[in-house]
């Protein structure tokens, strides 16, 4: 992606994080982790009438669960037999949605784990593990030092050393995050999700070149839910020096509100963005836990360029935020970087690379099937293809190999690169089809001596002869004549072409001035479309002297 002018902005909205999932190892003190865990669980944790505070908050267990898990015990244990592990799940005691803590699962961690029914050693864990605690923490609206806070202040309560998890180990992974806040209805409706809104314009980008996904559900209400996920190279394309795969998302609950009642934070809509491990194309999976803060930083880049490229205000301002029990509209402590929409001039860009890869003369007949078919839908099978188009199932591999600059195909499945592309071969095709279609109607006007350009005998007049070449169609011939050029031309291309034009009219049965005053629509090569300029003006093809001077 070129190089971007971009600003910084220091008055951004604070986002809040919604959920975090991580697999920690700490192992500073070998196991005694995992002993002083295990004496001091017992199943009737969240029976207990017990709480203990943390930041300013109550906090209650909510659930306590223990069972065998598949590690056999190690040498150094006293029984032999499986290892037991044990969740903890801790939330602010008077959060009546259950949304404000963490799931904390204990497991024990050593070299050389085996499984205690096969002797066989556990694949998830190396080889050179060591001695350790290992926890899987699923948290909901904590950051990672909230969680590591409550997670200590938890280690207090049930008196176990809370020094135990200080320092994770550089193992220690994050699997999930996600960050988001509250916007008003409106304003996501109308300039986020739906017809129209940011994310379907993004959603161009998201088929072909890595990995990509578009969802939406707009049956209840508009914008109920809608999704864009991207790889990091198709994310790079909108922004520069991303790292990771991320679902932008904007939805409502699953219950929509139908009522504003104006205390319900709920009937608006949440922005979110989320990493999850599965979004990676090429089997990377997880994150250092050391990257927690690069991840956010990122994240929240993305949903502010987002709001930016939506024209939505993304400062803490209370007309488009909306407050809810974890989210709070206020300025965060970082500012961000903006850039500006790059989506119209990259469009711009893959809509001229398209047509400029389908200029090549040699493009047989049957690959301009293929490509007619392949923009009937997304990615498909190639026999799936060959049969729409009428053609063998090799014609689909030799034009994915002569388009291979927008098309692609693995395992079998041949697709465009993006959505962009696919909507410009599309509307090439069509003109194609009204180029060929316009040509039968020349044909029959002919033998019906009825063409405006024809000289009523049974061959094409010159003028007609020159319309074919050109890919010229004639849109209107009843009053004023209006024609089209169907291919992307400059200028002066189309200054020498009309000049041609004009040479076939005086050769032609048609009035020369009839076509001297005559309309043309074409389109330049940046994709700009030029409406009814007039073919002479002033005496000179569209008012200018030498077909060989620059025009550009």
């Amino acid at each position: 992606m070129s190089q971007q002018l971009s600003s910084t902005v220091d008055d951004v909205i604070a986002l809040q994080p919604h959920r975090l999932a991580a697999n920690l190892l700490f192992d500073d003190h070998g196991l005694s982790p995992y002993w002083a865990i295990s004496s001091q669980f017992e199943p009737d944790l969240d029976e207990q009438d017990r709480t203990f505070t943390y930041n300013g908050r109550d906090w209650e267990i909510t659930n306590s669960a223990y069972w065998e898990g598949k590690l056999a015990a190690p040498d150094a244990a006293s029984w032999d037999g499986a290892m037991n592990e044990f969740k903890i799940s801790v939330y602010e005691e008077d959060d009546p949605h259950n949304e404000y803590g963490a799931d904390l699962t204990f497991r024990p961690g050593y070299p050389d784990a085996r499984h205690v029914d096969t002797g066989d050693l556990i694949g998830g864990i190396p080889t050179e593990c060591p001695e350790s605690i290992r926890l899987q923490v699923e948290a909901t609206n904590l950051s990672k030092p909230e969680l590591l806070g409550l997670l200590q202040s938890l280690a207090s309560h049930l008196d176990v050393n809370p020094d135990y998890f200080t320092d994770a180990h550089a193992w220690s992974s994050i699997y999930g995050i996600e960050l988001y806040g509250r916007i008003d209805r409106e304003t996501a409706v109308g300039q986020i999700a739906g017809k129209g809104g940011v994310l379907e314009h993004m959603a161009q980008f998201s088929n072909g070149r890595g990995r990509g996904e578009h969802k939406w559900d707009h049956e209840q209400i508009k914008a109920h839910y809608e999704a864009v996920s991207l790889s990091p190279d198709l994310w790079e394309r909108l922004l520069p020096d991303q790292t990771l795969a991320k679902r932008l998302k904007c939805y409502q609950p699953q219950w929509v509100r139908s009522e504003d009642d104006g205390d319900d934070p709920l009937y608006h809509h949440k922005i979110e963005c989320q990493f999850w491990k599965g979004y990676y194309p090429d089997g990377e999976d997880s994150l250092d836990w050391s990257g927690y803060s690069y991840a956010i930083d990122e994240m929240r880049e993305t949903i502010i360029n987002a709001l930016n490229w939506a024209g939505v205000d993304f400062t803490p301002n209370e007309d488009v935020w909306v407050d809810d029990p974890y989210f709070t509209v206020q300025s965060g402590d970082s500012s961000v970087e903006v850039f500006p929409n790059p989506m119209p001039d990259l469009e711009q860009q893959e809509r001229g690379d398209a047509r400029d890869t389908l200029a090549d003369p040699d493009t047989t007949s049957g690959e301009w099937d293929v490509l007619v078919a392949m923009t009937d839908g997304g990615g498909r099978h190639y026999d799936e293809i060959a049969q729409e188009a009428g053609r063998s199932p090799s014609t689909v591999y030799r034009a994915a190999e002569r388009f291979d600059d927008i098309l692609e195909i693995e395992n079998g499945v041949v697709r465009f690169q993006d959505g962009v592309i696919r909507d410009e071969i599309s509307k090439i095709a069509q003109r194609v089809r009204d180029m060929k279609d316009t040509a039968m109607d020349s044909m029959r006007r002919i033998a019906e001596k009825a063409t405006p350009f024809s000289r009523g005998q049974g061959e094409p007049s010159a003028l007609e002869q020159w319309a074919n070449r050109h890919g010229i169609v004639v849109r209107n011939a009843t009053k004023e004549l209006h024609l089209e050029l169907s291919r992307a031309v400059s200028k002066r291309e189309l200054q020498k072409i009309l000049r041609a034009g004009l040479e076939a009219a005086e050769a032609s049965p048609m009035l020369t001035k009839r076509f001297e005053n005559a309309k043309i629509d074409w389109q330049n090569h940046h994709g700009e479309h030029k409406k009814g300029w007039q073919i002479v003006m002033n005496g000179r093809i569209l008012g200018y002297d030498d077909p060989n001077s620059s025009i550009w």
